[in-house]
C-alpha cells in the first residue's frame, strides 16, 4: 500500500487494496488531468503506470519525461506537445 497523489499535495492510501487497484487510480488520475488540458503534470508513478500512460499521453498530445525508476517508482512529467514556452519577466 502506497500513497497515490491525486492532485497537487493531495495523497490518498487505499488499505486492503492490491497493486492493480493502485495502478488503476494512478492512471485514472493522470488521464483526467491530461483530458482537462493541464499545462504541466508532475507525479511519482509506478513503472507499470508509466507504461500504460505512454500511449494515452501520445493520443492526447502530451510528451512524457521520466526518470529511471528507484524501487519501482519514477518521477514523471507530462507536458502538451504544442505548449508554448513559459515566459518570465526579467
Amino acid at each position: 500500500m502506497r500513497k497515490i497523489e491525486i492532485f497537487d499535495d493531495v495523497r490518498l492510501r487505499f488499505p486492503g487494496r492490491d497493486e492493480e487497484f493502485d495502478l488503476g487510480i494512478e492512471v485514472g488520475a493522470v488521464c483526467v488531468l491530461m483530458a482537462q488540458g493541464q499545462a504541466m503534470i508532475r507525479r511519482a508513478l509506478s513503472e507499470a503506470a508509466v507504461d500504460q500512460l505512454r500511449p494515452i499521453a501520445d493520443r492526447l498530445d502530451y510528451t512524457i519525461t521520466a526518470t529511471s525508476p528507484v524501487s519501482g517508482i519514477c518521477e514523471v512529467s507530462f507536458s502538451p506537445k504544442s505548449r508554448r514556452p513559459l515566459l518570465r519577466l526579467v
